[in-house]
């Protein structure tokens, strides 16, 4: 017997079922009512996964909750094992009898604004017998912080941030509409499942919804790749794309579909048609407005007074709006600043102009350089 499942020996083992009666059991007809998928997944969740994942684990959890803990081993492992097929959602339900759920839940949020949800959500269940009698969390908390690289200080600051308590309680708000009352709780394709007793049971259920779920549509027309210029000035100071942060590998793409790589930061590639600049900048842990932008780092540029955000395209001013849908070859500068003299100019001239290349559009200029293969299923990656 496992470790996995031995933490488990507390409850009694289900009847063995084949993935064929599993699939059975997902596909019946039943009368439930139908659970509203945006009381599931709320338009600021973490999701964690391949982007291309056709089933989605929803998770109602409480950090303090041993059971939660216990199952976070097995359901990070059933992550590692169906990383192209399965993705996580978190959602917050810490229960009362838990007094260090909340600023737990807390702590993994303000780790959230700088980029490091996951890695301590990992982190307070893997230490959660570590934290769960103290009385005052915030030193152990910033220790992990620390330990995560993130800025201590503005982590303290972010952890009396009451925008990130009412987030909480909205998921605690969606948790009691859906008739929550335990911890932890969990949906499989917006389906109520009961909580499998062993990692054996828990995975047939993720096979029996992998075999049901659609399968992702690959185009008739082939595999699509387009390429398009890019810079991003802020203040004067531009964006710089070719760090590691923002660069998808093969095996670990931000987006298979819309992305950087092989280290170039002034083109990014498309793999699908109808892929939108806010999924670019969604997938480097950006946010993309008409009127304003903030950075992986969470520092925000929005239009105000003589300062304004915008777009361009071509040369051309154009609309900037969340979707924006980018084409082949275009040349794309997004500003925030006064556009006025010649270090704007400067700006417009400074976008490359080398996505030709990479789309062999322009073969007097050479041919491409041989390009890492990113992207999953649907894109020409294989």
């Amino acid at each position: 017997m496992n470790s996995e499942t031995k933490l488990f020996a507390g409850i009694i083992a289900a009847t063995f079922v084949i993935i064929v009666g599993a699939a059975f059991f997902f596909s019946r007809p039943t009368n439930a009512p139908k659970v509203d998928p945006k009381l599931l997944v709320a338009e600021d969740s973490y999701k964690f996964g391949s982007p291309s994942a056709t089933v989605t684990l929803v998770e109602f959890g409480d950090f303090q909750c041993p059971a939660c803990g216990a199952y976070h081993l097995v359901v990070k492992q059933l992550l590692d094992k169906y990383k192209d097929s399965l993705s996580l959602v978190f959602r917050h339900f810490p229960l009362n009898i838990h007094p260090n759920a909340m600023p737990a839940s807390i702590a993994v949020e303000a780790a959230g604004k700088q980029g490091k949800f996951w890695e301590m959500y990992n982190k307070i269940y893997e230490s959660q017998n570590a934290w769960s009698s103290e009385k005052n969390t915030v030193n152990i908390f910033s220790e992990y912080a620390q330990g995560l690289g993130l800025n201590v200080e503005q982590f303290k600051k972010d952890l009396e941030d009451s925008t990130l308590r009412k987030k909480i309680e909205r998921d605690m708000a969606d948790a009691a509409k859906l008739g929550i009352n335990s911890t932890p709780s969990f949906y499989l394709n917006n389906e109520r499942i009961q909580n499998p007793a062993s990692l054996e049971d828990f995975e047939t259920l993720i096979k029996a919804a992998i075999l049901k779920a659609p399968k992702p549509e690959i185009s008739s027309e082939g595999a699509y790749h387009a390429h398009a210029d890019i810079r991003v000035v802020l203040e004067g100071k531009p964006v710089d794309f070719s760090q590691s942060k923002y660069q998808s590998k093969e095996g670990a793409e931000l987006n298979e579909f819309i992305h950087f790589h092989d280290g170039v930061g002034s083109i990014f590639h498309i793999h699908k048609k109808g892929m939108l600049l806010k999924d670019l900048f969604g997938s480097l842990g950006m946010t993309l407005t008409k009127d304003c932008l903030t950075t992986d780092t969470k520092q925000t540029y929005c239009t105000t007074g003589d300062k304004t955000l915008k777009l361009y395209v071509n040369n051309k001013v154009s609309t900037l709006n969340e979707m924006f849908e980018p084409q082949d070859l275009d040349r794309i500068l997004i500003s925030y600043g006064t556009e006025t003299g010649p270090a704007f100019v400067s700006q417009l001239e400074s976008v490359s102009d080398d996505a030709c290349i990479y789309s062999e559009k322009c073969p007097e200029r050479g041919t491409p350089p041989t390009e890492e293969c990113v992207g999953g299923l649907g894109t020409d990656c294989k």
